[in-house]
C-alpha cells in the first residue's frame, strides 16, 4: 500500500507540473508576440515620422536651392549702398525682382515665417514679408551658425534650432550661397526659416501610447520638436542622455535608458539633414509600453496558484484516506474476511484515483467560469465604461481563460481515451445536416480571414455514429488546417466520399505542409512538428492524438499526407453502421 501512496503522490506531481509547464511554455510565447508587436509598432511609427520629416525638409530645402540659383535671384545684389539700419536693409521698393521671387515662395505655403538675402558680410539685403524687415532687432546676423555654416561648406546648410527674436517661435534657417556665375565670387546667402510650430502641431494629431511622446533632436542635441509642449512654448532644452554610443545607421534602432527615474524604452532613427545628423526618436516609460504583457503574466501566476493549491489541498485528503485504507488493511490481513475487505479497499482506492480525476477537472475548471463571467459583465461595462485599452486587456483575459479552459478540456480527453473510459452516444444522423453545420460555422469566419472554405458530400445519406464526438475530430483537424495556412491565400477543402458500406473523409489544405521525417509521431500525445519557442502556431499537441483516439473508438481509422511542400491531406476513414 506504500506503492500507492507513492504513486499518487506522483500523479498529482506529474498532472500539476505537466499542466503548469504547459501554462508557462505558452505564456512566455504569448508574452513575446506581444512585446515583438509592441517594438515592431514603435518601429513603424519612427520609421514613418523619420520619412515624413526628412521629405519636408528635403522638399523645403530643395526649392530655395533651386530659388537661389534662379535668375535674377543669381543676379548681384547692386542695390547695397541703400541698406540702412533704419529698414534694416534695402527700401521696400528697392530690387524688387529678387523681392518678387521671395514672395512667391511665401505664397505658396511652405511654412516659412520669412524669407531674406544677406550680404557676403552678414547684414541683411533685405527680408520678405517687409514689415517683418523692419522689425529687425538688427542689421547683422553673422553670429548665427546658418552663416557660417553656408561659408565654410559652399553649399546649402541647415542651421541648429534657435529662437527668432522677430516671430517670438522655435525656427530653424535653411541657407544657400549665391555665386556670381561669372567669377563665381559670392553674392549672398539666400536664406529661408521654417517655422517648426506647424510641424510641432502636426505630432499632436498624431495618436501615441500612455506616457509614450516623440522627439526630434538636432546635431547640437537640442530639442528641436517635443510633443509634449505647445507650440507656444519656445524654451529650447537639450536632451538629457546621449545616444551617440548606440548603434545608428539607416534602420530603426531600440535603446533603454533611465528617464526622470522611470525606466523607458526609445525607438530611435538618425537622418541625414543638410550636413548634419538629427534623431527622430520615441520614448515611453516600459510599464507603460509592456503593460498588456505584464497583465498576462500577472494573470498566469495567479492561475498558477490557484492550480497548485487546489492539487494541494486535493493531494492531502487523498493521501489521508489512502493511510486509512492502509492501516484497517494491516488489521484484516491474516483472515479470509480481511483479504475481501483489502480487495474491496483497493476497488474503491480505484473509484477514488477515478473521482480524482474527475475532481481535479471540475475544480481546475472552476476557477475559470467566474473570470470569463467577470469579463462579460466588464465588457458590457456593467462597473463604468471602458477606455480602449481596459477593453482590449479584458478581451486579453478572456481570450486566455478560454485557451486555458479548451487546454484541460483536452488533457482529461487524452486521460479519459487512455483509461478507456471516453463515453460515446451513438445515433443515426443526417450527412448532409452535419455538414451543413461545418459549412455555417466556418465559411463565413475564414472568408474574413481570406480564406477559402469548401465541402463536398454526397446527399442522401445516413450514418450511426456519435455526432459530438465526430464533430470534435473536424474541428481538431480544421483548426490545425487554419493554423497553417496563409491569410487571404489559403484553401481548406472538405470533401466526403462513399465506398460499400464506409465513409471516406479528406481535409486538405494548402499550408506549409509537414516534413515527412516528423510525420510518424504526429498522433502522439504533446508532439510537435515546430517545438521551438518561437514557432508560429499554439497548441498542446493533444489534437491529432484525441481525434485519432476518437476515430478508432468509432470504429475508423486516421491517416495523414504531405510532401512537406504543398499543404496536407488528413483521410478519415469511417463505416456508415456501427
Amino acid at each position: 500500500m506504500n506503492k500507492e501512496i507513492t504513486l499518487t503522490v506522483i500523479v498529482l506531481v506529474s498532472t500539476t507540473a505537466l499542466i503548469v509547464g504547459l501554462l508557462c511554455i505558452y505564456t512566455n510565447n504569448e508574452i513575446q508576440r506581444m512585446n515583438d508587436e509592441i517594438i515592431k509598432t514603435k518601429i513603424n511609427e519612427v520609421e514613418a515620422l523619420s520619412s515624413r520629416f526628412a521629405l519636408r525638409l528635403q522638399y523645403v530645402t530643395g526649392m530655395i536651392e533651386f530659388t537661389g540659383k534662379t535668375f535674377p535671384m543669381t543676379e548681384p545684389p547692386i542695390h547695397s549702398n541703400l541698406i540702412s539700419d533704419y529698414s534694416k536693409g534695402i527700401p521696400q521698393d528697392a530690387d524688387i525682382a529678387k523681392r518678387d521671387m521671395a514672395r512667391n515662395m511665401l505664397d505658396k505655403k511652405f511654412e516659412f515665417d520669412y524669407v531674406f538675402y544677406a550680404m557676403p558680410n552678414g547684414d541683411i539685403y533685405f527680408l520678405e514679408p517687409f514689415s517683418s524687415q523692419i522689425k529687425l532687432s538688427q542689421l547683422n546676423f553673422a553670429f548665427r551658425d546658418w552663416y557660417s555654416g553656408a561659408l565654410s561648406t559652399g553649399s546649402t546648410y541647415v542651421s541648429e534650432v534657435y529662437v527668432s527674436a522677430n516671430e517670438k517661435h522655435n525656427v530653424i534657417a535653411i541657407a544657400t550661397p549665391i555665386y556670381n556665375n561669372v567669377d563665381q565670387t559670392l553674392n549672398g546667402i539666400f536664406v529661408g526659416a521654417l517655422n517648426l510650430g506647424t510641424i510641432q502641431r502636426s505630432l499632436s494629431h498624431i495618436s501615441l501610447g500612455q506616457n509614450e511622446y516623440l522627439l526630434i533632436v538636432d546635431h547640437n542635441n537640442n530639442i528641436v520638436i517635443d510633443s509634449r509642449k505647445s507650440e507656444s512654448d519656445i524654451e529650447i532644452k537639450r536632451l538629457a542622455f546621449d545616444l551617440s554610443n548606440q548603434q545608428q545607421g539607416e534602420q530603426v534602432n531600440i535603446a533603454t535608458k533611465t528617464i526622470e527615474e522611470k525606466d523607458s524604452i526609445i525607438a530611435f532613427k538618425t537622418i541625414p539633414i543638410g550636413t548634419h545628423e538629427w534623431s527622430i526618436m520615441s520614448i515611453q516609460p516600459q510599464h507603460d509600453a509592456f503593460v498588456s504583457s505584464d497583465a498576462l503574466r500577472n494573470e498566469a501566476v495567479g492561475i498558477i496558484i490557484t492550480i497548485v493549491a487546489i492539487t494541494s489541498i486535493s493531494g492531502f485528503f487523498m493521501i489521508r484516506k489512502i493511510n486509512i485504507n492502509i492501516n484497517l488493511s494491516d488489521k484484516l490481513k491474516h483472515s479470509n474476511s480481511e483479504l475481501e475487505i483489502k480487495t474491496e479497499q483497493l476497488k474503491q482506492t480505484n473509484i477514488q484515483k477515478d473521482e480524482f480525476s474527475a475532481m481535479v477537472t471540475h475544480e481546475l475548471k472552476t476557477p475559470l467560469m467566474p473570470i470569463l463571467w467577470h469579463c462579460g459583465l466588464l465588457k458590457k461595462e456593467m462597473a463604468g465604461e471602458l477606455n480602449a485599452e481596459q477593453l482590449e486587456s479584458i478581451e486579453s483575459i478572456e481570450k486566455n481563460t478560454k485557451q486555458l479552459e479548451s487546454l484541460i478540456s483536452d488533457i482529461m480527453d487524452a486521460r479519459k481515451l487512455d483509461l478507456n473510459k471516453m463515453k460515446f452516444n451513438l445515433e443515426t444522423i443526417s450527412l448532409e445536416e452535419f455538414f451543413n453545420s461545418i459549412e455555417e460555422d466556418y465559411k463565413n469566419r475564414l472568408a474574413n480571414m481570406g480564406i477559402l472554405f469548401t465541402t463536398k458530400y454526397p446527399s442522401g445519406i445516413t450514418m450511426h455514429t456519435d455526432k459530438t464526438r465526430l464533430r470534435q475530430v473536424f474541428d481538431n483537424l480544421i483548426g490545425n488546417s487554419i493554423k497553417f495556412v496563409s491569410e487571404n491565400t489559403g484553401i481548406i477543402e472538405v470533401v466526403a466520399e462513399r465506398k460499400e458500406n464506409k465513409l471516406i473523409i479528406s481535409i486538405k489544405d494548402n499550408g506549409q505542409g509537414i516534413p515527412p521525417e516528423k510525420q510518424k509521431e504526429l498522433f502522439q500525445k504533446f508532439y510537435q512538428v515546430d517545438t521551438s519557442e518561437r514557432r508560429k502556431a499554439g497548441g498542446t499537441g493533444l489534437g491529432l492524438a484525441i481525434s485519432k483516439g476518437i476515430v478508432e473508438n468509432l470504429g475508423g481509422s486516421i491517416r495523414l499526407e504531405s510532401d512537406g511542400k504543398t499543404g496536407t491531406t488528413v483521410y478519415l476513414n469511417l463505416p456508415l453502421e456501427n
